[in-house]
């Protein structure tokens, strides 16, 4: 495996999607691979924030532990996003911890290095100013979801927005984490999701077989949010 990513690696992803190659290609000599293993840290919270990441391969958890040591996850990160950039702009340390959640490969940016680009560059900030506007407009509405959505409505929502094998009018879905993991994202307890995972079951819209679910009514899954 190279030592430094190739700009196809990384060029899609939503604050490169709109620089030229020059400016591609400066980003990626100064860019490196990491490599995680399941449950591996990557950093802690109030580490300084050197670099920011593009998941290629796996899954991180970005998290908050509670001062009785309870984990509460913030965010699941998965294949072709992008994490941590926001803390260029935020004082220059890590909000969060993270960690892998599987075997994870990751894409390591220099903040510091990026920064500098920007501040030679007017139409490289506009750009990254527009990305980042409609990274944040979606946010906005994923608390919006979270806020006003019922557990069930939630779940239903985060299930059909996973990856799925698609056959005869089936969702078959892996769940990218622990059900204890995923309750945390959702801000539900984990007995509050089993009780709805098998409320889904009754119903006959899903069946269940440890980490694989399969949505058998799509449609009527749809409608519950």
């Amino acid at each position: 495996m190279p030592t430094t990513p190739d700009i196809k690696d990384f060029r899609l992803a939503y604050l490169f999607r709109d620089l030229d190659r020059a400016l591609l290609a400066q980003i990626a000599e100064r860019a490196c691979w990491r490599e995680l293993d399941a449950g591996e840290p990557l950093f802690a919270k109030n580490d300084p924030g050197k670099r920011f990441f593009l998941v290629k391969k796996g899954t991180m958890k970005l998290f908050l532990l509670a001062e009785d040591g309870q984990e509460h996850v913030m965010e699941l990160i998965g294949r072709e996003h992008l994490f941590a950039e926001a803390v260029m702009f935020m004082g220059g340390h890590y909000p969060v911890h993270a960690a892998a959640l599987e075997p994870t490969r990751l894409i390591a940016f220099d903040a510091e290095f990026f920064l500098g680009l920007l501040r030679g560059n007017a139409d490289l900030c506009l750009s990254l100013l527009a990305a980042m506007s409609r990274r944040v407009h979606g946010l906005v509405t994923e608390i919006d979801r979270l806020t006003l959505q019922t557990g069930v409505q939630r779940f239903a929502q985060y299930l059909l927005a996973q990856p799925a094998q698609k056959t005869a009018g089936t969702r078959t879905v892996r769940l990218p984490a622990t059900k204890q993991t995923i309750a945390s994202l959702l801000g539900i307890q984990p007995e509050t999701l089993s009780r709805i995972l098998s409320k889904l079951r009754d119903d006959g819209l899903i069946q269940i077989s440890a980490e694989t679910v399969v949505v058998l009514k799509p449609d009527a899954l749809a409608r519950i949010f």
